[in-house]
C-alpha cells in the first residue's frame, strides 16, 4: 500500500507564446514583493511577506474561464499542492503552491489582459520552480490516461492520480 499524500497535483498549461512570457516574467524569474504591495490588501501583503522573507516572489494566475470553470478549480488549490507547468509536449517545471488570492488589479499590473479583456486574476504564489522534463506520454502512463493525453486548461487531479504522480516523479521544490 502506498503512503497517503495530502498534496494534489495541478496541471497548468503554460506553453503558448503569451503564457511562456508570463512564466518567464513572474515564475522562472521572481519579482519583488515591494513592486506589487500597492495593489494588495494588508492581510495578503503580510502573508506574502511571511511566505517570502527574502522579498522575492513567484506568481501565476488563471482567467475566470468559461462559466467560471477555472475559478472553481482555483478555489480548490491549497498550500503544498504541486503545480506542473506544461508546454511543448512535456512538463517543463514543477513548484508548490504557497498562497492564493483573487486580485484583478494585480493581474492587470503583472500581465495585462488578453484579447477578450480577461486577465489572470485568480492568482497563486509558488515556491522556486524545479526544472522537469516529463513527457506527456510518461505523465499519462503514470496516471493511466491515454498515451495521447495533452493537458488543456488548468486541472487539479484527484488524490489517487496525484499520489501516483508524486510517487513516480520528484516534484518537490524549495
Amino acid at each position: 500500500m502506498r503512503p497517503a499524500h495530502r498534496e494534489r497535483v495541478i496541471l497548468q498549461p503554460a506553453g503558448g507564446i503569451e503564457a511562456t512570457q508570463h512564466y518567464l516574467r513572474t515564475v522562472k524569474n521572481p519579482i519583488r514583493l515591494s513592486s506589487i504591495i500597492a495593489v494588495l490588501e494588508k492581510d495578503a501583503a503580510e502573508a506574502l511577506a511571511a511566505y517570502y522573507p527574502t522579498g522575492w516572489i513567484r506568481v501565476w494566475g488563471v482567467t475566470p474561464g468559461s462559466r467560471g470553470i477555472n475559478r472553481t478549480k482555483w478555489l480548490q488549490f491549497a498550500e503544498g499542492d504541486r503545480v506542473l507547468f506544461c508546454g511543448q509536449n512535456k512538463v517543463f517545471a514543477s513548484a508548490s503552491v504557497r498562497y492564493r488570492l483573487h486580485n484583478r488589479r494585480l493581474a492587470l499590473q503583472l500581465w495585462g489582459a488578453d484579447k477578450s479583456g480577461e486577465t489572470w486574476e485568480y492568482i497563486y504564489f509558488v515556491g522556486d520552480p524545479r526544472e522537469q522534463g516529463i513527457s506527456y506520454s510518461r505523465l499519462a502512463a503514470a496516471i493511466q490516461y491515454s498515451p495521447t493525453f495533452v493537458p488543456l486548461g488548468v486541472n487539479i487531479l484527484d488524490h489517487e492520480k496525484s499520489a501516483a504522480l508524486l510517487d513516480a516523479f520528484d516534484l518537490t521544490d524549495d
